[in-house]
């Protein structure tokens, strides 16, 4: 199973704020039971679009796109939570067999998976207190900025390529200028040749505004329109970025 693209706090607000900001604007008549976006928790706003579903159909579908942002925000959390309760667990004292049964796996299998969590989230461990350990992950960290920084380097073209076709379709497509913010941030990473780990963050962001927006999601026909080959080169190449590490 593929690694999804890690999702960090800037772009789990903008999908939820993304979300409302949309249901307010054809006044869904659900407006009132509408999660606040600046507090709510991926879990409610997801709660929220698979019960209240009385919307046009390219809110339904752009509903569905930021969906999945929010359920692979829930793929990395359920690891770190997992990961948390399976490491104290063992600092505990607890029997391999104990923690595994709620999990359904044997004393093998609770390695297994503490193992993959730790090789998943080895650089995302803002509790580490302990000084020997945090000078480790702190070696780790920069281990990885440098491996990213690397493949950053080594996909310049690819990146730049990537973000002129995505600005290139949403002028195609006449996206407002205030649907368009993170394209145009990344149009501008292209045109400086600023590119950097966290620009993937951005070009995720960009094709958020996308693949969600009214006139893309109305494109009908048996084949993808060249718009949806842009999204989806631009999902492996994140989705190769984020197994960097993994």
């Amino acid at each position: 199973m593929a690694t999804p693209p890690r999702v960090p706090d800037t772009q789990l607000s903008a999908t939820l704020h993304r979300i409302a900001n949309r249901r307010e604007k054809v006044q869904d008549n659900d407006l009132e039971r509408l999660p606040d976006p600046e507090q709510a928790h991926p879990v409610e706003m997801l709660s929220f679009l698979q019960r209240y579903q009385r919307v046009p159909r390219w809110v339904a579908q752009a509903d569905v796109a930021d969906a999945l942002i929010l359920a692979a925000w829930l793929w990395w959390e359920q690891r770190r939570v997992e990961r948390t309760w399976l490491s104290r667990g063992r600092r505990l004292g607890l029997f391999l067999s104990q923690l595994g049964a709620p999990l359904g796996v044997g004393k093998r299998g609770v390695l297994d998976r503490l193992d993959r969590h730790e090789a998943l989230l080895r650089f995302d461990r803002p509790d580490e207190k302990v000084t020997r350990a945090s000078r480790r992950a702190a070696a780790e960290a920069e281990a990885r900025r440098a491996v990213e920084q690397t493949w950053i380097e080594q996909h310049a073209a690819e990146l730049t390529t990537l973000a002129q076709a995505v600005a290139s379709q949403a002028d195609r497509y006449e996206l407002a200028d205030e649907d368009r913010e993170w394209v145009d941030e990344l149009a501008r990473d292209a045109r400086d040749g600023a590119w950097t780990p966290a620009s993937m963050t951005v070009l995720g962001m960009a094709t958020d505004e996308l693949q969600s927006a009214p006139e893309i999601l109305a494109l009908e026909g048996p084949r993808p329109h060249t718009v949806h080959q842009v999204l989806e080169r631009a999902t492996a190449l994140r989705s190769e970025f984020a197994a960097l590490t993994g």
